[in-house]
């Protein structure tokens, strides 16, 4: 309820301040929403289903002697009533090396196009990306041209009051490389994550690529393998394989949760996108998605359909 009020009071705050900020910012805004139906059998899930939010963003970034500094806030607010901060960071440097600090999502090491019903709950190198609340957060890129760039993200969450603290601390370095149509990400991430209770050690190694063949058709595979140090070793792995072909998305998604009992993920999703109303902006995308989930032999099956509107302000 808290953190609801504070990002209320933002979203006010940024509307009562709007006009001198437009001089000197990029202001922009969209609404999202997904509706659809589900039986989600893992979970005892059936019938309707609805979601969505209003983003509003401001943006800014200047240069100067050889340098710049830029920033960035972003509130949502919610289809269940709720506000928030997404973003809210300040990023400095020069065009070789930058730092940014405060909450945003490092580097991608698992894309997901398409994703108005996928289904998930494979691990995604994701861990220490960023964007939780009460961490300190930092990201190092440097850019060495030619398409190579490598970031050091750094995530601490501290202790306090001698006691453990709800999060994770770490690293995590990943390598970017970008030339014409092909798009590379290699990374990795260690570190240790709590409860508040116990604490434990992770690790985890993620790839992403990405290979345009022109006409509209883009090749797209993901990687991800990580082990989490429990009083038994769970060891996480997944894959993605995808193609965009025009409007048209589709995933195929297998993973492994394996410890003293192992869970098997299989799953197809696919969505079409089409512009509505030939309105700058506006998209609607239609979707289906089933995923199997095998734990120690038993199998359900779950499946949703779905309509995500978009619409940028």
């Amino acid at each position: 309820m808290q953190k609801t009020r504070i990002a209320q009071a933002a979203f006010a705050a940024l509307a009562l301040v709007a006009a001198p900020v437009f001089a000197a910012a990029t202001v922009d805004a969209n609404a999202e929403f997904d509706t659809g139906s589900q039986n989600m059998k893992s979970s005892n899930m059936k019938g309707s289903f609805q979601g969505g939010r209003i983003e509003t963003n401001v943006a800014g970034r200047a240069e100067g002697n050889g340098g710049f500094v830029a920033g960035r806030g972003t509130v949502i607010v919610g289809r269940d009533g709720g506000a928030s901060i997404d973003d809210a960071w300040v990023q400095t440097g020069t065009s070789t090396v930058d730092v940014k600090l405060g909450r945003f999502e490092a580097a991608d090491l698992y894309a997901t196009p398409g994703d108005v019903v996928r289904i998930g709950g494979v691990y995604q190198t994701n861990t220490l990306r960023g964007r939780d609340s009460g961490r300190v957060h930092a990201a190092v890129t440097f850019n060495a041209g030619s398409g190579l760039s490598f970031e050091l993200g750094l995530v601490d969450a501290s202790k306090t009051n001698d006691k453990l603290s709800t999060g994770s601390t770490g690293i995590r370095p990943v390598l970017s490389y970008s030339a014409g149509a092909l798009n590379l990400k290699v990374g990795m991430e260690s570190g240790t994550t709590s409860d508040g209770t116990t604490e434990v050690d992770f690790s985890g190694f993620g790839a992403a690529a990405s290979y345009s063949l022109g006409g509209g058709v883009t090749l797209r595979a993901n990687l991800a393998n990580g082990t989490v140090k429990y009083a038994t070793e769970l060891k996480r792995s997944a894959m993605l394989l995808g193609a965009d072909v025009g409007a048209l998305n589709v995933s195929y998604e297998s993973g492994e949760d394996k410890a003293a009992t192992s869970t098997k993920y299989s799953g197809i999703f696919a969505a079409y996108t089409l512009p509505l109303y030939g309105i700058k902006g506006a998209s609607v995308a239609p979707a289906i998605g089933t995923q199997s989930k095998d734990t120690a032999g038993t199998k359900v099956t779950d499946t949703k359909f779905g309509v995500r509107i978009h619409y940028d302000f």
